[in-house]
């Protein structure tokens, strides 16, 4: 079986990469297409270099590379890749580029999403997928299905993350003694409209006996933020083992807001988006959402006990009774629908 991975942001790497890795191991064939966008060539040909990789489309952050280059040159790219290598099916972070392609050759293709707030992309998902699967925020209807899980458990469930301090060798920090931070670009479709460098305007109240770690997207900004903040370069070895021996993430983008959630450590959204999504966690007293000039004051209510959160481990031991083995559906997902 010919399988194809369509990868255009370096989260969907995470998500698909111990799917593809069991399916590979069974002796399916794997190939991957992406875009060519900030870090993301980079990271996918040190995560991903077992597999072909082919770039099928660019994204620069302006609106015309947006429409012309991430999606019209990518679609017309992707029809000649499938065609070339007679792919079997096709599985996407909500692709309906490569949905609508492999619709016109008559083969699957399975799509994840977990952001129904964007009718547009949902509607184009649901008219281009076999199947679409969310995290149970939305009712199943017709080719929109449920999996018991964000996305981001697929990569996070204890069955394949187990944390290292050894991360912690590369930064002047110790466990629980610092603070990561994530500051998303706004040039990106999901959070045009939101005020850039939403973080840098309230540095100056982080609490001072703590370090700070800066995961910066546009680091053009760095000197917005304090000159002790100790700037990350990406791609990191382990950056979810540095997440998860954080004390607290702070973050205005919502994946790594959730990642950091879903690996136990307190962690404060000050993005602008309001999604379902979190709600799964913020109900579990783990995700706060809360505007930027509150986040110092929920930050001290945190650290003080004033608002309770739960123990690392034993969140994480209820999240793997109660949430499915993403990967492991990926996976049977894919062989029942290539049949």
């Amino acid at each position: 079986m010919k399988i194809l991975a369509d990868i255009s942001h370096p989260a969907h790497i995470n998500f698909f990469k111990n799917a593809l890795g069991i399916l590979t191991a069974e002796g399916h064939e794997v190939f991957i297409t992406g875009l060519r966008r900030g870090k993301l060539p980079k990271i996918l040909e040190k995560e991903m270099n077992q597999y072909p990789i082919s770039y099928v489309g660019a994204h620069n952050g302006s609106k015309y590379s947006i429409i012309v280059d991430a999606n019209l040159k990518k679609a017309v790219n992707l029809f000649n890749f499938v065609r070339r290598n007679s792919i079997d099916i096709g599985i996407s972070v909500g692709s309906f580029n490569l949905g609508a392609v492999l619709k016109l050759f008559g083969k699957p293709n399975l799509q994840f999403d977990d952001d129904p707030e964007r009718p547009a992309n949902v509607f184009l998902e649901k008219l281009t997928s076999t199947a679409l699967y969310f995290p149970p925020i939305v009712e199943p209807k017709n080719n929109v299905k449920v999996m018991n899980a964000l996305k981001e458990w697929a990569y996070l469930t204890p069955k394949y993350f187990n944390p290292s301090d050894d991360v912690l060798n590369d930064y002047p920090v110790e466990p629980k003694q610092y603070i990561f931070v994530r500051e998303v670009s706004t040039g990106s479709l999901n959070y045009k409209g939101q005020q850039a460098n939403l973080v840098a305007t309230i540095a100056d109240q982080f609490p001072k006996n703590y370090k700070v770690l800066l995961s910066l997207e546009d680091k053009s900004t760095q000197d917005q933020y304090p000159e002790d903040w100790i700037l990350l370069q990406e791609p990191i070895s382990d950056i979810h083992s540095l997440i998860y021996y954080s004390k607290m993430v702070i973050s205005s983008g919502d994946s790594m807001a959730r990642e950091g959630a879903m690996l136990g450590v307190p962690s404060i959204y000050c993005g602008f988006r309001e999604m379902l999504a979190n709600q799964l966690l913020v109900d579990r007293n783990m995700l706060f959402k809360t505007i930027p000039d509150e986040v110092p004051d929920q930050m001290t209510k945190i650290f003080d006990g004033t608002i309770p959160v739960q123990e690392q481990q034993s969140f994480r031991e209820k999240l793997f009774h109660e949430w499915d083995d993403i990967t492991q559906f990926v996976v049977s997902n894919v062989k029942h629908y290539a049949k």
